[in-house]
């Protein structure tokens, strides 16, 4: 039996199927060899015992007596292989049950269950293999308390210093304010135009330091989310506002496109924030005299916002990366820009932990559309997400050979859209899946397989993607 470390709960908790057993291969192989190897020798040795007392009876007699051989003889050889069949299938099940329990454990390995133990007391090779394969597993698990204690460690190494950090600024941007305000005498041109450049330093790694808090507070679940019935509508059309002054200077449009929308409980402070910043950015990207469309639309359990921008736009590979911290976009005249690139990385902390999705779609040279969802009931009580330190690449590398695996060529070019609409999701993907077995691109048997992967990938119970 394959047991939890301590708990002794068996994994395969399957009743006994003597119908699975018997038609098993590995099982239904050992035991028709075992059958053939018992069979054979007696049956060739009863069959030529036969034929010779048959030969040795008088000829007076060879007819009654020799049917009875022949009964007696076929009798044996089916006592025989019953006999031979029964000690095969033991024999066969020895083997191949210490196997499944094996295979059964790297199966909740594979999920990152570490704590399964695999339980053969056969005192040979493949219980030999089975203690290996505890060792293992135990030091896998050993390795995975590590790791998130060091990510802990991580995190509260980052909120402290973000602190600790911000305690000083404070008093130094008085200081440098009351030296440009010449409150301590006249300054020169040249001593003006040093200072400025000093405080627009302090403003700027200010403005990193508060995102770091940010970010510590999201990876920490300590993000605070003040809900109030709002009404949306109000919301958007202030920050719109708030910003066409920023637009101006662009000489950009600010345009906004919405239905009627319903009062939900939201924060409101925190949509703005997201907002703001796909705002700002839109505004940063917008070539000269274009227009930023902001819409915003009900959709079942939901409300989907849109920023639209007519500017440089995004490549492929820049729409897979933009919400990863400190990325910037490589083409050159994006990248002027600046900024701290933890902008976006925060709106998609802030927008997962209330269980909704964020995602761009872009054309290069035509601009972008970021769009992010509200869901209609807020999240209390919010999970960490994952912002710096994640295990994100390594779950979409898995996808994506899966999806290649499935598909083929086909798979990448599946996977790089679904990415794109931010869909890596588990019931996103399951049910892309279900589409494309609609579609007949894929078979029932291929679809069930690829279903499988997924869910091995995910772990069956847990969601990760987006969050790791």
């Amino acid at each position: 039996m394959v047991n939890q470390a301590r708990g002794g709960i068996g994994l395969d908790s399957e009743k006994f199927d003597l119908k699975r057993i018997l038609l098993s291969r590995l099982d239904r192989k050992l035991t028709l060899l075992f059958i053939i190897v018992a069979l054979v020798a007696p049956s060739l040795a009863i069959y030529y015992f036969y034929i010779m007392a048959v030969s040795a009876l008088p000829e007076s007699i060879i007819t009654n007596q020799s049917s009875l051989l022949q009964t007696a003889a076929i009798m044996i050889i089916i006592l025989i292989a019953v006999d031979a069949g029964i000690v095969g299938f033991f024999v066969s099940r020895s083997i191949t049950k210490p196997i499944k329990e094996l295979y059964g454990a790297t199966q909740e390995v594979e999920k990152g269950n570490f704590n399964v133990r695999a339980d053969i007391k056969t005192h040979d090779e493949i219980g030999e293999l089975g203690h290996a394969f505890n060792r293992t597993t135990a030091a896998l698990g050993k390795m995975a308390k590590e790791r998130k204690e060091i990510d802990s460690a991580k995190s509260e190494f980052l909120s402290i210093t973000s602190h600790e950090l911000r305690s000083p600024m404070t008093p130094m941007k008085a200081q440098l304010q009351m030296l440009q305000n010449e409150y301590f005498g006249k300054l020169t041109n040249a001593q003006k135009n040093s200072l400025n450049i000093v405080i627009r330093n302090a403003d700027r790694l200010d403005k990193i330091i508060v995102d770091f808090l940010e970010i510590s507070r999201i990876e920490a679940a300590r993000l605070k989310f003040v809900f109030k019935e709002t009404n949306l509508e109000e919301i958007i059309q202030e920050t719109v506002d708030l910003m066409k002054g920023s637009a101006k200077e662009k000489n950009v449009k600010l345009k906004i496109s919405m239905e009627k929308l319903p009062i939900i409980e939201l924060d409101p402070d925190r949509v703005i924030q997201v907002l703001r910043n796909l705002i700002d950015n839109a505004i940063k990207f917008s070539k000269n005299k274009s227009t930023i469309e902001v819409n915003a639309v009900s959709e079942r359990d939901h409300i989907l916002l849109s920023v639209s921008d007519h500017g440089c736009g995004l490549t492929t590979e820049n729409q897979m990366r933009v919400f990863e911290p400190f990325y910037q976009v490589e083409k050159t005249s994006c990248r002027k820009h600046g900024g701290t690139g933890l902008g976006l990385a925060i709106c998609r902390g802030i927008v997962e932990s209330q269980k909704g999705k964020i995602w761009v779609e872009s054309t290069p040279d035509e601009g972008c559309t970021f769009h992010f969802t509200i869901p209609m009931k807020p999240v209390r009580d919010v999970e960490p997400i994952k912002v710096l330190f994640s295990q994100k690449d390594s779950i979409e590398r898995k996808l994506k050979n899966a999806f290649q695996m499935a598909l083929g060529p086909l798979g990448i070019g599946e996977f790089i859209e679904l990415k794109n609409k931010n869909s890596l999701w588990k019931d996103d993907i399951l049910e892309h899946i279900d589409s494309l077995t609609g579609q007949y691109i894929l078979t029932p048997k291929q679809g069930e397989e690829f279903k499988t992967t997924i869910n091995t990938i995910f772990g069956q119970e847990k969601e990760v993607i987006n969050e790791e």
